[in-house]
């Protein structure tokens, strides 16, 4: 086996692996939560990205601040799901089918809507220079080490995505809205019974994911382009690694994401590149049929 070819394609796992962990705790967060299975986490991550573009265009922003437009447009998109899509289903007491046949159908008009907003032409985001000319808004660096090659953004990628792992796992273990959160996933009525108010939690956790969504829409936006579709391939890339994790357990979602990762990188040595769906979907399908609660879950009692 060629050992500076498997080193390389562990670089580009964690790498991958850093970005599906950041997905799946978006989808784990909101999922664990509320139970929904949310497939409109897609529209908060293609909400960022074309937001980022327009406003750097329109209001001739640097690219930090389109970021900071992209992730409010991603964070209202994912808020206004919620308020008028969700809550008036969960207040007549509709079933979870209900609510994903919701968020199923959002998810299928979103594209839609941004091609007649925007076009149907792939969007790169761009800022003005000092000249007044659009370029791209970051031109990343290629770092080699030994034979080893790894660019500033991928770099740039695993530091954000694994700091926003840890503040979302301290903020539900720690803090006293955490608490909050972890006794609406467990005992939901209990919760209910000691005050705890669920749509103000759905609110926060529906901020929390739509925010880290919006994160990852940024992230390949800034990579490659936006389109109207970039977001469906990420989003059920975060609902594997939930569930090959294990379903409760955001740690576990996080590692979970890492490991299937370097499995679709370290496959590439047998298998081309485009099977690399093939190998998530095969690792998923594995792990549910030896340990349904996941890798890191708790079977049920």
């Amino acid at each position: 086996m060629n050992f500076e070819l498997l080193a390389q394609l562990t670089i580009t796992g964690i790498v991958l692996g850093s970005f599906y962990a950041l997905m799946g705790m978006s989808f784990g967060i909101v999922y664990q939560t509320s139970k929904i299975f949310h497939l409109a986490n897609a529209i908060p991550f293609a909400a960022a990205g074309f937001a980022a573009v327009w406003s750097a265009e329109t209001f001739h922003l640097p690219m930090f601040g389109a970021f900071i437009v992209g992730l409010v447009a991603a964070v209202i998109v994912g808020l206004l799901i919620l308020v008028l899509g969700y809550f008036p289903l969960i207040n007549r007491n509709a079933t979870l089918l209900s609510l994903f046949l919701v968020s199923l159908g959002v998810t299928v008009a979103f594209p839609n809507l941004l091609q007649i907003v925007f076009g149907t032409q792939n969007k790169t985001l761009q800022v003005y220079g000092a000249d007044g000319t659009l370029n791209r808004a970051f031109e990343t660096q290629v770092y080699n080490v030994g034979f080893l090659t790894i660019t500033q953004l991928d770099i740039v990628k695993i530091i954000v995505c694994w700091l926003v792992v840890l503040c979302v796992v301290l903020f539900v273990n720690k803090t006293r809205f955490g608490r909050s959160i972890t006794a609406l996933r467990t005992n939901p009525t209990m919760a209910a019974a000691v005050g705890i108010n669920s749509k103000v939690v759905y609110i926060v956790v529906f901020a929390i994911g739509s925010l880290i969504a919006g994160m990852g829409g940024l992230f390949v936006t800034t990579e490659f382009v936006a389109y109207p579709t970039m977001a469906l391939q990420w989003t059920l890339i975060g609902f594997i690694a939930v569930f090959f994790g294990g379903i409760g357990s955001l740690p576990g979602t996080a590692l979970g994401g890492l490991l299937l990762g370097l499995l679709s990188s370290w496959s590439s040595v047998w298998l081309g590149v485009q099977f690399a769906p093939v190998v998530v979907f095969g690792a998923l399908f594995i792990i549910l049929l030896v340990r349904p609660q996941g890798l890191f879950g708790k079977a049920a009692a």
